[in-house]
C-alpha cells in the first residue's frame, strides 16, 4: 500500500518537473532567437549588446550561444577606437562569466580574451591625460591587468556543498526538535540528541561559510 501511495504522487511531481524544466529551455530559446534577431537589425554598440542578451541567456546545448559569442569576437576585431574595442572585449567577458554553473561555458574564450583585455587596458591608461604614465610603463600595466584577469576567485565546490547540505540539516533538525523533542510529553533522549545533531550541522555550516 505504501509504495501504491508514493508511485501515485511521484508520478504527477515527475510531470511537473519535466514541464517546468522544458518551459523554462522553452523561453530561453525564444529569448535568445528574439535578441539574435535584435542583433542582426543593429550595428555597433546596440549590435554587442544584443548578442550579450543572447549569451545571458544561455542554456546548455543552446544553438544560438555559440553563433553569438563568435559574432560578438568579429565585432570586437573589426573596432578600431581603444575604448569601443575593450567596452566589446569586457562585455562578452563579463557576459561569459555570469553564465557560470558548476562549470564555465567557454572557458578557451576567456583564456583567449583576457590578454587583449589586458593590452587595451594598459593602452586606456597610458592614453589618459590624468594619468602620469609613459610606454616605458606598458609591461608592468599589462602584467598586473593580466594576472587579475587570471585570478581566480570562484568558491571552493566541496565547501559551497557542504554549506547547502548543512544548513538543509541544521533546519530539518529544528523542525525535528520543534515536532518530536518539544511536545507535551517531553522525549528528552530526542532533545539531547537533536540539539548535538543541530550543533554538528551548524558548525559544518560556518566553516562552509568560511571556507568556501
Amino acid at each position: 500500500m505504501p509504495e501504491k501511495k508514493l508511485s501515485y504522487y511521484l508520478k504527477p511531481i515527475l510531470l511537473l518537473l519535466i514541464f517546468a524544466v522544458t518551459a523554462l529551455l522553452t523561453r530561453q530559446f525564444f529569448y535568445q532567437l528574439k535578441h539574435m534577431n535584435e542583433a542582426d537589425a543593429s550595428s555597433g554598440i546596440e549590435k554587442i549588446k544584443a548578442f550579450e542578451r543572447v549569451i545571458l541567456n544561455h542554456f546548455p546545448l543552446s544553438p544560438y550561444t555559440k553563433n553569438a559569442v563568435d559574432k560578438i569576437l568579429i565585432e570586437c576585431e573589426g573596432l578600431s577606437k581603444t575604448d569601443e574595442k575593450l567596452y566589446c572585449y569586457e562585455t562578452l567577458r563579463s557576459s561569459l562569466i555570469q553564465i557560470k554553473s558548476f562549470y564555465q561555458p567557454y572557458e578557451d574564450t576567456i583564456k583567449k580574451i583576457n590578454p587583449k583585455i589586458a593590452e587595451l587596458r594598459a593602452e586606456s591608461m597610458i592614453s589618459w591625460e590624468y594619468n602620469n604614465l609613459t610606454k616605458k610603463d606598458f609591461e608592468r600595466i599589462y602584467t598586473a591587468q593580466l594576472a587579475l584577469l587570471n585570478y581566480n576567485n570562484a568558491p571552493s565546490q566541496l565547501w559551497s556543498a557542504v554549506t547547502v547540505f548543512s544548513l538543509i540539516g541544521w533546519i530539518s533538525t529544528i523542525i525535528f526538535l520543534i515536532m518530536k523533542g518539544f511536545t507535551k510529553n517531553q522525549n528528552r533522549r530526542y532533545i539531547v540528541t537533536g540539539i548535538l545533531i543541530y550543533l554538528v550541522f551548524f558548525l559544518l555550516w560556518l566553516c562552509g561559510l568560511y571556507f568556501a
